[in-house]
């Protein structure tokens, strides 16, 4: 198995795991009238972050970016979701 398969199955992995966080998350934005916008911040944050490990792929592999130019831009767009998970959190505590 080559670095770059290894590479690629980790972010699958992210990839599936972010999914099903987002997708139990805008479940339960669903079922609860009183937290909805909460739940919604969570999912949209997960989503984020598993956008940017598509993002990150999808540049390097397609785009032909750098690694360093694609992972950077993961990097960002991860750090707005993790923003939006923490201000669901915040949020929720109020």
């Amino acid at each position: 198995m080559t670095e770059h398969t290894i590479l690629v199955a980790l972010r699958l992995g992210v990839v599936a795991v972010g999914a099903v966080a987002a997708l139990l998350s805008l479940r339960l934005s669903l079922l609860s009238q009183d937290r909805r916008g909460t739940y919604l911040l969570l999912a949209s944050g997960f989503g984020l972050v598993t956008l940017g490990a598509v993002v990150e792929g999808v540049l390097f592999e397609f785009a032909r970016w750098s690694l360093l130019d694609a992972h950077t831009t993961e990097a960002f767009v991860g750090i707005a979701g993790f923003a939006l998970v923490l201000l669901s959190i915040l949020r929720s505590r109020v």
